[in-house]
């Protein structure tokens, strides 16, 4: 019976202690840090002062980028003597600053005996996520020997502030090229987190519309850091053949480090389908040119796209193979869709002359210049070619000159007959 009643003795002592021993958060103020597992470690025996110190709340927990914070920091003496003219200097470095600078002291604190001491600080507005580490350090004097010295000494403990951040995730640039219609596209979107804190679950979606269909609606990324961008590649399809500038809605949702649901954040941006005027630059007549003889060429421009080209001009680049006679630049104007136009240029070719270079610069229904350059071939014919598409031509000459002499001549006879007759 004895040992029973011994068993629940020792069994009780022990419960208490452990009870004693552990710390907790604090169930009435989530708001408000004590650290689990805080306990003083019993006289080391060292017939000396011994100060240990922690963190014993932290108000708010976490602190949050501009704003104030209070640290309560719990000192105990677990050495065998007194600790004498005690100074606590807290080194406060970025992101916080320290609103009261000057020191906490006190005169003394006996062996086994706790105090606190609590420090302001401003959180920069700029602070990202994370836990920093503050030193603590605390100069003490007392007796640290049998022998009665007195001394002084000093000890460094580190404090660790957790600062919990904002996510804010902008649309940075979205780089769209033109698409023409009934057609595809591949567009590029970054997306930054210019916030404090990281960003989780991260949700792009991109809107359908009867214009611009996405090929994926929804890009998912696990988490965009302070600070970090991310690039996102989608494809799209143009449905439609009206040329124009359509929106295209996006939506970005995320939530921030502990899971919270963040203010959804909507865009839209234009993806321009261009008029799909596709220019078709050809010769459209010329004369039988030859070596260094002055001759004329047509250009034509033909629109074999769906909306008008408006403004067109032509321009004959010249170069060493012939030479431009008179304006080397012709204005058409507007053409409009499945039409054409032209535009006459007199140039004086070189022997061995092929091609001439044509450049068009014209615009779309919106303003937006163009410009293409193309080789257009024409035919310089040599003296033999010419010979051979108008052969004898210099005999048939003759024959008509001596046709119109002997007509002449016959006429002029029979005139003088009848005036020898009268």
């Amino acid at each position: 019976m004895r040992w029973f009643a011994l068993l629940i003795i020792v069994s009780l002592a022990l419960m208490a202690s452990h009870a004693s021993a552990a710390g907790f958060m604090d169930d009435t103020d989530s708001n408000v840090y004590r650290p689990v597992g805080y306990y003083s470690p019993p006289p080391a025996h060292t017939d000396a002062p011994a100060l240990a110190a922690s963190l014993s709340q932290q108000i708010p927990y976490p602190a949050q980028p501009g704003e104030e914070v209070t640290l309560v920091i719990k000192t105990v003496n677990v050495g065998d003597e007194p600790a004498k003219d005690i100074i606590w200097y807290l080194d406060v470095k970025e992101p916080f600053e320290l609103k009261d600078t000057d020191g906490e002291t006190l005169p003394e604190l006996r062996c086994g005996e706790t105090t606190d001491t609590e420090y302001y600080l401003t959180v920069d507005p700029d602070a990202r996520s994370g836990e920093y580490i503050l030193d603590l350090n605390i100069t003490y004097s007392g007796d640290f020997d049998s022998d009665r010295h007195y001394l002084t000494t000093k000890s460094k403990f580190e404090i660790r502030v957790r600062v919990m951040g904002h996510p804010d995730i902008v649309l940075l640039d979205a780089d769209i090229p033109k698409a023409d219609p009934k057609s595809e596209f591949d567009a590029k979107f970054s997306i930054k987190n210019v916030g404090t804190g990281p960003a989780k679950n991260v949700k792009v979606y991109f809107e359908n519309q009867t214009s611009i269909l996405p090929k994926m609606s929804i890009y998912y990324i696990d988490m965009i850091a302070p600070g970090e961008t991310k690039l996102i590649e989608s494809g799209f399809f143009v449905d439609t053949t009206t040329p124009s500038q359509y929106l295209l809605p996006i939506t970005i949702r995320y939530e921030d480090e502990v899971h919270e649901a963040q203010p959804v954040q909507s865009y839209s941006v234009l993806a321009p389908v261009s008029s799909g005027n596709t220019l078709f630059v050809y010769l459209d007549s010329q004369d039988e040119l030859t070596p260094g003889r002055v001759g004329d060429i047509t250009i034509g421009v033909a629109n074999r796209g769906l909306a008008e080209a408006k403004h067109i001009i032509i321009t004959i680049v010249e170069d060493d193979q012939f030479k431009v006679i008179g304006s080397s630049t012709g204005y058409i104007g507007d053409v409009e869709s499945d039409d054409y136009d032209t535009a006459d240029f007199t140039i004086l070719p070189q022997s061995g002359c092929r091609n001439v270079t044509i450049k068009v610069d014209y615009a779309d229904d919106y303003g937006n210049q163009y410009s293409m350059t193309t080789d257009v071939p024409i035919k310089v014919y040599s003296s033999e070619e010419m010979e051979e598409i108008a052969p004898g031509g210099g005999g048939y000459t003759w024959i008509i000159i001596a046709a119109l002499v002997l007509l002449l001549a016959f006429v002029f006879r029979k005139r003088i007959k009848r005036i020898i007759s009268r």
